[in-house]
């Protein structure tokens, strides 16, 4: 086999990767009925399934399943989505590490893609648009306008082929993931449109893409570029 064939190989390989890791993680989440004992096993899985990671993957982690969190219990406080097991701010004890690792299968499957460096005012703009959307509007009606809205601008702000290739690619994980929730009851939506499931789904599912290229990934740059001259 030629050099130039197994670098095709391999890009092949590392693409697949982050595809084929979302059936593994949600095989667990069906077959393991412990809450607790998700939170061990599914980052030993994801750590087999991407190894080596770099240091700024784990800060991704971090800060998705921080922020994340905080939004997901806005929005559970206003009974829009209701998680079956409420371990913790009215989730599973996982779900925080579940926004760390969607985060880290979008960031895997684009890495041949040229990444952002800057952070962009209109980028946090954006986010803050989303997060008032999800966490203010109870009302079905007002909540799927607003989310809708806040999304239409933010693809407004960012509307390159790449930015709608990650908001698609988010769309279609997102398909799936909401699909096996309510489907195996891990969480329902009291207003569901089709399938168990709102229409707005799909404006948050963009959005996180979008946000991931244009928000998270560069802040993540930004911090890691601080620790690393903090600590020459």
């Amino acid at each position: 086999m030629s050099r130039n064939s197994k670098f095709r190989n391999s890009i092949s390989i590392k693409t697949l990767i982050p595809p084929l890791s979302l059936p593994v993680t949600l095989g667990l989440i069906w077959l393991i009925p412990s809450s607790l004992a998700l939170v061990f096993l599914l980052p030993i899985s994801w750590y087999l399934l991407f190894r080596p990671l770099e240091k700024r993957e784990l800060i991704i982690f971090i800060i998705a399943g921080s922020v994340i969190t905080v939004q997901n219990y806005t929005v559970l406080r206003t009974g829009t989505f209701v998680f079956s097991e409420q371990d913790f701010l009215l989730m599973p004890y996982y779900e925080p590490l579940l926004w760390g690792y969607y985060y880290l299968n979008l960031k895997r499957f684009f890495d041949q893609q040229i990444q952002i460096e800057k952070l962009e005012l209109r980028a946090i703009t954006g986010l803050v648009l989303i997060s008032l959307a999800f966490g203010v509007f109870s009302d079905t009606d007002w909540h799927s306008l607003a989310v809708f809205t806040a999304a239409g601008i933010l693809v407004l702000f960012f509307h390159s082929k790449e930015d709608l290739l990650f908001g698609l690619y988010a769309l279609a994980m997102g398909f799936v993931v909401e699909i096996f929730g309510v489907m195996t009851k891990l969480w329902h939506y009291p207003d569901p449109d089709f399938l168990g499931i709102p229409y707005w789904f799909a404006p948050m599912w963009i959005s996180v893409g979008i946000l991931g290229r244009r928000f998270l990934f560069p802040l993540v740059r930004i911090i890691d570029l601080k620790l690393y001259h903090k600590n020459q």
